[in-house]
C-alpha cells in the first residue's frame, strides 16, 4: 500500500497542472460574472493588465453592496476589442462604469475599468447654489451673465447624471438638439482640415447668438470638434473636469467615429440618427 500512496501523492499535483482550461467566454458574460454579487472561482483566467493587479481576491461585484442592482450592456465588440457598460442602481442613485476588453490568444480579457471622474464635486455645488436666497441669485446672475444661476444648476445636474438620464434629456429635447445642430452646420463655423483655426472656429460657433441660446437652453457648455480627437465630429459638451468630460457627439457616418479606449474616449453610446453619448478620461 505504501508504494501506491506514494505514487498517488506524486500524481495528484499533475492533475492540477493539467486541469482543463477555463472555457472561452464573450465579453458580456465576463462582465456579468465580474459584477455579480457572488464570487467567481475562475475570475483570474479572464483578467489582464491593470485589472489583474487590482482584483486580486474579489470581483467588482463582491465589493458592491448586495442590494445594488447591476445591469450590463454590450456597447461595441469587434475582433480585437470590446466595451461593456455597467449600470449600478439602488433607491438613491445610479452610477455607470465601462469595462474595456481586448482579445488575446487564449480568449477575451478584461483589461481596464473606467468611469467619469470627479462627479462627486457636483452635488455639493448644486446644494450650495440651490440654497441661495433670491437676492443672492440676482447678484449671481449679474456677475455671471453668460451662465445664469438656473443654467449652472441644470448643467451641474446633467453633468453628474447617469447615462440613462442624459439619454432621456436628449430624447425629451430632441427637436432643440436638431435645431442646434442645424444652426451650427448652416453657420459653417468649422472648416475641415484647417487645424490651426480650430480655436477660432470654436469661438465663432459658441458666440453665435442662436447657437449660444440653444446651448444654454439644453444645459450644454459649448460645441467643439476637439473633445474626442475626431476632426469630423461635432461634440456638444455638457461639462467635466480637466480631460474627464461628458457630452453628446454627432457623426452620421459610423466609419468615421473615433475608437473607444481606456485612456481617451471611454464610451460612445448610440442614441440614434448619428447622435451618441460620449465620455472621456
Amino acid at each position: 500500500m505504501k508504494p501506491f500512496c506514494l505514487l498517488l501523492c506524486l500524481w495528484l499535483p499533475g492533475v492540477a497542472v493539467w486541469a482543463a482550461p477555463a472555457p472561452l467566454l464573450p465579453p458580456l458574460v465576463i462582465a456579468e460574472q465580474f459584477v455579480a454579487p457572488a464570487g467567481w472561482a475562475t475570475m483570474k483566467s479572464y483578467l489582464c493588465c491593470e485589472v489583474a493587479s487590482q482584483a486580486k481576491r474579489q470581483t467588482l461585484g463582491q465589493q458592491i453592496p448586495p442590494r445594488v442592482q447591476r445591469a450590463c450592456q454590450l456597447v461595441r465588440q469587434d475582433s480585437a476589442t470590446a466595451v461593456v457598460a455597467v449600470e449600478l442602481r439602488d433607491s438613491l442613485s445610479r452610477r455607470d462604469f465601462y469595462l474595456h476588453f481586448h482579445r488575446e490568444a487564449d480568449g477575451w480579457k478584461l483589461s481596464a475599468i473606467r468611469n467619469l471622474a470627479m462627479t462627486h464635486l457636483g452635488p455639493p455645488m448644486v446644494a450650495l447654489l440651490a440654497a441661495m436666497p433670491p437676492a443672492e441669485v440676482a447678484d449671481y446672475n449679474r456677475k455671471h451673465p453668460d451662465a445664469s444661476h438656473a443654467f449652472t444648476i441644470g448643467n451641474l445636474r446633467l453633468w453628474t447624471s447617469a447615462d440613462a438620464d442624459i439619454a432621456a434629456h436628449f430624447y425629451q429635447h430632441r427637436a432643440a438638439f436638431q435645431e442646434m445642430l442645424s444652426r451650427v452646420q448652416k453657420g459653417r463655423f468649422f472648416h475641415p482640415g484647417i487645424a490651426a483655426d480650430e480655436a477660432t472656429d470654436e469661438q465663432a460657433a459658441n458666440a453665435d447668438p442662436a447657437v449660444h441660446a440653444l446651448l444654454r437652453q439644453l444645459y450644454l457648455g459649448h460645441v467643439t470638434r476637439r473633445a474626442t480627437s475626431c476632426g469630423s465630429c461635432l461634440a456638444f459638451v455638457i461639462g467635466g473636469k480637466i480631460d474627464s468630460t461628458v457630452g453628446l457627439l454627432y457623426q452620421p457616418e459610423p466609419a468615421l467615429l473615433p475608437a473607444m479606449q481606456p485612456d481617451g474616449l471611454i464610451v460612445l453610446r448610440p442614441l440614434g440618427d448619428g447622435w451618441y453619448l460620449y465620455k472621456t478620461t
